[in-house]
Formats: structure tokens, sequence, C-alpha cells
């Protein structure tokens, strides 16, 4: 068996088991499998274009889901988007994006244009004496504000405030209270992301990054920059898996534990500059799907006009590339009391009003956050449906010096997908332009058909929930038996 070493665009395309191109496939603690629908929570509609979205997790372990959108911030209550703005509402910019974080019970709320906002229940309400923020996180029992407006200093991108030591309503510079602000310039340009990683902070600009250490007064934090040149895209680039940070910069992806930043993207790097939109890389959106291990990066493909209509996947135990197709507009973690033979008919009216959501899926259980996302249409749709399309081309087969014929195909599942179809492609040259070959249907676990020719290319194309790791080639020298 040749084992599948993951979506490697970057590779020499003859590099045994390396993917060159895939749809919807993800990697696995395994192999490779077909990536889950999009299935729907039966949610309302968002009344608005969704700005961002978040999941609070009180100290009670309660949650509370909220989402925002240029004038409003929307909780889900019961499947229906309940207002909870503050009186008035908020007008936010063209670009503006929402960002939630929780501290204690209290959920906060930022979008650049207006003052910080709280929410213990109910509606949101201005933090008096908070700055605007556009950036927010909760680290080491404070509230870390990056690229801020505050009333003294005015609009500064490149300046941090903390809050006082658990008091988030507490912002005046104080040794008593332990607030603090100042200003990232040792490196140029405005900060782009922030994150916890245990109890430090590490904050990113474009092309530099910053680590800091709460020492106390009257100091309160202590910056170092972290050496090289590298920073971060976004605030939602940077994925927090808990022991580290993953992040895409300005040209490649990276991992960072508090140590140094180690390039990750070598399998994929260049194709992703060359198939993403360059101009809406900074609307990049990840997240962590804990229970697989998996990373997942949405951008703007070369051919968006600003939609994040394309995914890639990482897995960051086997340190192998998938891709996958679904417009989003913003993810977010769901969850919801679990649904039982007592509360089914609640829900819908008849057996085929049920959501396409596999057997095993975490919805079912009792308030187990799973991914979902935000669509660009506003419907909250989680990420556990039952699996449809998906593709692997793999390496090229062959010899420069040597005419082949390539009678079949035998992929190695861990999971037999419903429909299989494969479709063949073949070349003089390792240079040359493919041209199409044979068309085979699969029948009894493999793929057969004969094709002659020096060099060989094949993509197989499933239907359904599907898992593998490998193939082999029933392949022979022309003139041989």
């Amino acid at each position: 068996m040749i084992p599948l070493l993951g979506f490697m665009p970057d590779a020499d395309p003859t590099v045994s088991g390396a993917i060159l191109d895939c749809e919807n496939l993800i990697p696995t603690a395994k192999g490779f499998s077909a990536a889950n629908s999009l299935a729907d929570t039966g949610t309302q509609v968002l009344p608005g274009e969704c700005r961002g979205a978040g999941l609070a997790v009180l100290l009670t372990n309660a949650r509370r889901l909220f989402a925002g959108t240029p004038t409003a911030i929307y909780e889900n209550i019961s499947g229906e988007w309940a207002d909870v703005s503050r009186d008035g509402g908020y007008s936010s910019g063209a670009e503006n994006r929402w960002r939630f974080a929780q501290f204690g019970n209290v959920t906060l709320a930022v979008n650049q244009q207006d003052v910080m906002q709280a929410s213990a229940s109910g509606a949101f309400a201005d933090i008096d004496g908070a700055p605007k923020v556009r950036i927010i996180e909760v680290v080491a029992g404070f509230v870390m504000a990056l690229a801020t407006t505050d009333t003294i200093n005015g609009d500064e991108p490149d300046r941090w405030w903390c809050s006082g030591l658990y008091d988030h309503t507490a912002w005046a510079p104080s040794q008593a209270t332990q607030a603090a602000t100042a200003r990232f310039i040792d490196s140029p340009g405005e900060i782009r992301a922030g994150r916890k990683l245990g109890n430090t902070m590490v904050v990113y600009k474009e092309n530099s990054m910053y680590i800091g250490e709460y020492v106390g007064p009257p100091v309160i934090w202590a910056w170092q920059q972290v050496p090289g040149e590298i920073g971060a895209s976004s605030q939602e680039a940077v994925v927090s898996i808990g022991t580290a940070h993953l992040f895409f910069g300005a040209d490649d992806f990276w991992i960072f534990d508090g140590s140094r930043p180690v390039p990750i993207g070598a399998p994929i790097r260049d194709w992703f500059l060359e198939h993403s939109n360059p101009k809406y890389r900074y609307r990049i959106q990840g997240y962590y799907d804990r229970l697989a291990a998996v990373v997942y990066w949405h951008y703007a493909s070369s051919d968006s006009i600003g939609e994040l209509d394309a995914c890639l996947a990482y897995n960051v135990k086997t340190q192998r590339w998938g891709k996958v197709t679904r417009p989003i507009s913003a993810f977010v973690e769901y969850a919801a009391p679990g649904v039982t033979y007592d509360t089914l008919g609640n829900l819908y009216e008849t057996y085929d009003d049920i959501a396409d959501i596999p057997y095993d899926s975490p919805q079912w259980f009792y308030q187990k956050p799973v991914p979902a996302v935000m669509t660009p249409d506003g419907y909250l749709m989680l990420a556990t449906g039952t699996p449809e399309r998906s593709s692997i081309t793999i390496n090229d087969i062959g010899d420069d010096t040597q005419y082949t014929t390539l009678r079949g195909v035998i992929p190695r599942f861990l999971k037999t997908p419903l429909l299989g179809s494969l479709h063949a492609y073949y070349k003089a040259g390792e240079g040359d332009a493919l041209e199409p070959g044979e068309v085979a249907e699969l029948f009894d676990g493999r793929f057969d058909f004969m094709w002659s020719a020096r060099w060989h290319r094949v993509t197989m194309q499933y239907q359904g929930a599907m898992e593998t790791n490998g193939f082999d080639v029933d392949l022979v020298v022309d003139g041989s038996r």
C-alpha cells in the first residue's frame, strides 16, 4: 500500500502518496475522511449581516450564544435571535467586526466603533471609562484591550490597555487597580491580533510579535519582542489550541508555542498564495475542532470578491493538510440542550423534518459544543451533517523512460463510500499538459480500466461518508505480462 501524505500541491507531483488536489477532504488520525456537510440547526435567520459571533461559557457552565450585525447584538434564545443591544443600538463601519470575550459571568463585546460593551444577563451596556476596542482577550485576571481609541490618546491602533485586576470596569491607569496602558513602538504597524497562551499574552502586528507576562506593579505587564519579522494577518487568523498558536502571517502558516515561531505551510504555501485573494487575507477566519484535532482556516479564494468561500484544514497531530469548500461569514461553537425522545416532537412535526444529522453527532448530547458557522445568508449551521461529495487527486505514476499500462487503482478504505468514480489522465512527459483518459466506476473495492502512457494521474470522486489512508496501483511495463 502507498500511504497518503496529505494535500501537497507544492511538492514534486511524482512524490509517492502526495495528494495533488482534493475537495472536501479532512486529515484524520488514521488517514483522510470526507468532510461533513452543513446541517441546519432550525434557528431563525439572523436579521442582518453577521459581523462576528461567540459562545460565552459562564462560571456555572451555562452558555450564551451571540451574533453581531452592523447595528445590533443578538442572543440565541431557544432558536430565536433576541436583540440584546444597548439602548440606541450601534453603527459599525463597513469592515468592523464584533468580537466577544468572557470575564467570569460577564460577556464583553467590542466592535472598534463603540465603547466596550458588557452583559451579565439580558441587554448589553457601555462600560463607563472603557476605550473603544478592536481586539479583546481575557488573560490572568485582566481584560486585555488592543488597538484602541480613547478620549485622551485618540485612535492609536498600536496601543494596548489592561483593565484592573479582576475588575472589567476599572480602566483609569492606577497602581492600586493595576489598570495600565502603553504602545508597541519597537516595530511599525497596527496590532492585528492578540491571544492568550497560558498566563502570557501574545500580540501580533503584520510583521512582528510581542509576548507579555504579568509581573505586577509598577510595571504590571512586561513585554518582549519575539525575534524575526513574523506576524499575523488578523485576529481570527490566529487559532489557539491551548498549548500553542497556529496562524497565517504575511506569507506562510506558523505555529508558536511561546519559544519561537516555526513554519508549517511548506506543502501548501505557494499554492495558497496563488489561490487566495491577497486583498482579503485580513479576513481569514480560523477555528480549532478539539475533538478531531483539526484547525480550519476559511479564506477568500482568488475568484472571490471578499466572501470566505474556501478552507484549508490542518491536523495538528499528523501535521497533514486537507481542503474544504464551504462559504461562511463567521465561525462559532454551538451548544444546545440534547435531543431526547421526550423533546423530539417539540422540535419537528414529522420524521421527514428532522435535520440531516448523523446518529453519533455530538449535537444529540446535552450541551456539548460543536463546530458551527454563520452562512452569508444568515443561517446558523452545524458542521456535523452527513458527508456528500469528496475527491482525491493522487501523485503522478510512471516513468520518463518507458511506457506503462495502468490497469487499475485500489484505494484502501477505512470507511467505504456509497459510490465512487475515477477520472484518468495521462501525459508523455512530466512537464507536459495532462490529457483526459478513461473513466471507471468503483466496483468490488477497486477501479478497473486500462490506459498506456509514460505518466498517469487519477482523480477519485466519492459520494457519502468515506475514510481512506492509502492506495495500490495495478501497473505493468508495456511489453510485459
